[in-house]
């Protein structure tokens, strides 16, 4: 074999090796990539966070964004002469506005992936659940019933709900340690309810048909909240419930501006209808800046919320959400003039009890 032979065959064989190892360390990166895939997660400060841990905390984080969101809400209420619809078109418009420019960018450089038709028709039939069915209700309760009565009502009929449909149509267990959380959240969320009802609500308890409206009300925002959870969660859930990963995942922001935009228009066709375009400027400054501060904490909630939904059951989600009585029966207190008696007291704790079974649940 003469030296360029030998060359040539060490050349041949060094490049072969070179190639077997490319192949061996790609198989070991496809591997990886397919273990994060499975176990799900996130790395932040240098630690892998299970889903379940992230879930339950991006949902513990929306709580006090969206008691937030309602106190404003509800300081709104105390102007007669303004529209519920211009209220709410504020609120919800300030996700659009920032959220869909981000969206536009992304789309423009190649970067945003759309989901499927069947996605983005739960995502819009959760946005009219949510609008139509519950916000508008859920407004009006307040008027009706107050706060600190409508709030935990709400609560309670939504977890019963959502862990309703999220059983029968996801196919989402009820453990008993969840089981637990749903009683001791219903009896937290009552207790606090009829704390309220003998000093709060003591003129209006006398006039029939307004209680029976402001329950109506409250009874139709549970049920958009509900629906609205199930269906969301079923838009966003990564995984099938057998661990595989779903086609494809969609964007945050997309369910964060398709759900807002439709409250917008829905709530946008109303005022109009209602009082005319002109209306959407009539309100004081004052209104203006409550209803900012509810969209502002909206949209953060909304982000914590979808990001929450996204990782853990819709029926979890929820039961961590009831933190929000606690948060609003608090505020109550210090600008509202609410008593603090045992009542309230019991019912806190008991909140406090079930957000931690919530979180110890599987």
């Amino acid at each position: 074999m003469s030296e360029a032979e030998a060359r040539e065959l060490t050349e041949a064989s060094a490049a072969s090796v070179e190639t077997e190892t490319s192949k061996n360390a790609s198989a070991k990166t496809e591997t990886a990539a397919e273990t994060t895939l499975k176990t799900g997660g996130a790395v932040i400060f240098g630690r892998r966070w299970s889903d379940e841990t992230l879930g339950f905390a991006s949902a513990l984080i929306s709580a006090p964004c969206y008691s937030a969101s309602l106190f404003c809400m509800r300081g709104l209420t105390e102007y007669s002469d303004v529209s519920s619809d211009w209220s709410l078109i504020v609120k919800e418009m300030t996700t659009v506005i920032c959220v869909a420019p981000f969206i536009a960018i992304q789309w423009l450089r190649g970067r945003y992936r759309f989901p499927t038709a069947a996605v983005v028709a739960l995502l819009l039939g959760a946005g009219f659940m949510c609008q139509f069915v519950g916000a508008r209700p859920h407004f009006w309760s307040y008027a009706a019933i107050g706060l600190a009565l409508a709030t935990p009502l709400v609560q309670a009929l939504q977890l019963i709900g959502t862990s309703a449909i999220g059983a029968f149509w996801l196919k989402e267990k009820v453990t008993k340690t969840k089981a637990a959380a749903i009683l001791t959240l219903i009896l937290a969320v009552s207790l606090l309810g009829l704390s309220q009802a003998g000093d709060g609500t003591g003129e209006i308890a006398g006039r029939q048909m307004r209680i029976g409206f402001g329950l109506f009300c409250v009874f139709c925002a549970a049920l958009g909240y509900s629906t609205q959870m199930t269906m969301m969660r079923k838009a966003l859930r990564d995984r099938t419930l057998d661990g595989k990963p779903d086609a494809v995942r969609t964007p945050t922001t997309l369910a964060m501006v398709t759900v807002t935009g439709v409250g917008a228009a829905i709530f946008a066709t109303c005022l109009a209808l209602d009082r005319g375009v002109g209306a959407f400027l009539a309100p004081p400054a004052a209104c203006w800046g409550l209803a900012l501060g509810a969209g502002v904490a909206n949209m953060i909630g909304f982000y914590f919320q979808i990001e929450g939904i996204r990782r853990i059951y819709a029926s979890k989600s929820t039961l961590v959400a009831a933190s929000q009585t606690l948060v609003l029966s608090v505020l109550g207190i210090a600008f509202f003039g609410e008593p603090l008696n045992a009542a309230v007291v019991g019912g806190l704790a008991l909140v406090a009890v079930g957000v931690g079974l919530a979180g110890f649940s599987k």
